[in-house]
């Protein structure tokens, strides 16, 4: 069986180091070309990888290759025009986040791509994290109950991120600047553990002289849930390079989750421990454990199960309506900042 050709729109950061590897190894699927208004990069790239093809536009590399699968890398302010192509030439979108600049264009994306028949998803890959596969499950088992109130942490050291020391980064040219650009991973986690939300409030200042083409180094943004709130802090002000330590609290339990693990907050213990409880410690500390299977890196999750949900009709990792309400409430985010940070004193 002849394998899907796959295009690549944007040979960046996202379109060579995420996307690429992913399906270059994917044996369903074979990279027929790299696509990016700068050629020499996108041949660069190309002859790096052994890919055949490199186009200074999706137009000529569809005519070209024909592909199956569009993978787009690229601003969100070009999404909707190469979505929309790419679905009236035969493809399907694979679409990294954010989805678009407004909540329109996200849906006259969707509208284009129902009407087409094609497929579409948007990477929102950090749900298959494990810690946030695990919390997820906790969540579906019932195990915290009612979910009252989850705080997202999401803190970046400004002067060691990439987004942030660039004036020229096209997240700062978008509404909510750098934090609608980071803010959907938010959304989406959350969106993974209680549905669908209503946007409250958000609260930004400037907090130093750094990076003045930034509005804000601190943000809070609080949603309501069907049962409770979710809290998230932004902040490009710690020494660490990242920080992401979030809490869930339901009616039956709370817990601590990351990107990694996900685990009760407990009582704690008494002082004296008893001897059954001291042997399991020392079970656990001292038996050798067995080697858990690693999971795959989230953009790998997502690329190979977006090439099933094309290939075989299975699953797709992330819904237009997942996508179009992480949309509509990064747009209502992005109008708010601006409002806020723009308010007489």
């Amino acid at each position: 069986m002849e394998k899907a050709k796959v295009l690549i729109v944007g040979s960046g950061v996202a379109g060579a180091v995420r996307h690429l590897p992913f399906f270059k190894n994917n044996p369903q699927v074979i990279l027929a070309g790299m696509c990016d208004p700068d050629l020499e990069r996108a041949r660069r790239v190309a002859a790096e990888n052994g890919i055949p093809g490199a186009f200074s536009s999706l137009e000529d590399g569809l005519r070209e290759t024909g592909a199956r699968i569009v993978s787009i890398c690229t601003p969100p302010q070009t999404h909707r025009d190469l979505a929309i192509y790419a679905f009236e030439h035969g493809a399907d979108v694979l679409m990294e986040k954010p989805f678009a600049v407004t909540l329109e264009e996200a849906r006259q994306i969707v509208a284009v791509q129902q009407r087409t028949g094609r497929k579409l998803s948007v990477v929102h890959q950090n749900k298959f994290m494990a810690g946030i596969l695990r919390m997820t499950e906790i969540v579906r088992r019932g195990d915290a109950g009612r979910v009252l109130h989850i705080g997202l942490t999401w803190m970046t050291n400004g002067d060691r991120d990439r987004m942030v020391i660039d004036p020229n980064f096209w997240c700062h040219k978008i509404p909510g600047g750098r934090w609608a650009e980071s803010l959907p991973h938010q959304l989406y986690i959350a969106y993974a553990l209680v549905g669908e939300m209503r946007l409250l409030s958000v609260a930004a200042r400037k907090t130093g002289t750094k990076w003045p083409w930034m509005t804000a180094d601190e943000v809070d943004v609080v949603l309501e849930s069907r049962d409770g709130y979710v809290n998230i802090r932004m902040s490009a002000n710690p020494d660490e390079i990242k920080r992401r330590i979030n809490i869930l609290h339901g009616t039956k339990a709370s817990y601590m989750f990351s990107y990694k693990t996900a685990f009760a907050l407990a009582e704690r213990p008494n002082a004296r421990i008893s001897m059954d409880l001291f042997r399991r410690w020392l079970a656990a500390r001292f038996m050798p454990k067995p080697k858990a299977k690693a999971l795959p890196s989230p953009h790998e999750h997502v690329i190979n199960q977006f090439i099933e949900y094309v290939l075989h009709d299975g699953p797709n990792p992330t819904s237009p309506e997942e996508a179009l309400h992480v949309e509509e409430l990064n747009e209502q985010f992005g109008a708010e900042f601006e409002r806020v940070i723009h308010k007489p004193a």
